[in-house]
């Protein structure tokens, strides 16, 4: 039988907001600058110059985009099958073109129109996943 051993310490901490909209966190006898901000992929944390990026919740039947630019055109049909590690879309950024992967297999739902301009963070496809339980 394995005993565990769990260590609770409670910390006292006085925390202030700066001018800036940065938080000054003081605990443990040193004071902390936190500064936060919401990215399209999740909360992006910048903690005494150590960036941190705390994801949203992952949904493999959501493909979104991590840039900015444009959809160039979807390499497969509406309503057709795409395999893991297959392109789905080309999108266009800082005059390059590139195609973008999908994470799961699953037949693939189209969510906007070539030549609408796409931000980081945009959903470009849905999946209806081949394995519904990685979802």
């Amino acid at each position: 039988m394995s005993t565990r051993h769990s260590l609770v310490r409670i910390l006292s901490v006085q925390v202030t907001e700066n001018a800036e909209g940065s938080l000054i966190a003081k605990f443990g006898g040193a004071a902390h600058r936190i500064f936060g901000m919401d990215e399209p992929f999740g909360l992006c944390l910048v903690v005494d110059g150590n960036t941190v990026l705390m994801p949203a919740i992952f949904d493999p039947s959501e493909l979104r985009t991590d840039v900015t630019g444009k959809v160039v055109r979807y390499l497969q049909e509406n309503g057709g099958d795409v395999e893991a590690g297959q392109p789905y879309v080309e999108v266009e950024a800082i005059k390059m073109v590139m195609a973008l992967k999908s994470s799961e297999s699953g037949k693939i739902t189209q969510s906007l129109s070539p030549g609408l301009v796409i931000s980081a963070g945009d959903m470009l496809a849905s999946l209806e996943l081949n394995d519904p339980s990685k979802c």
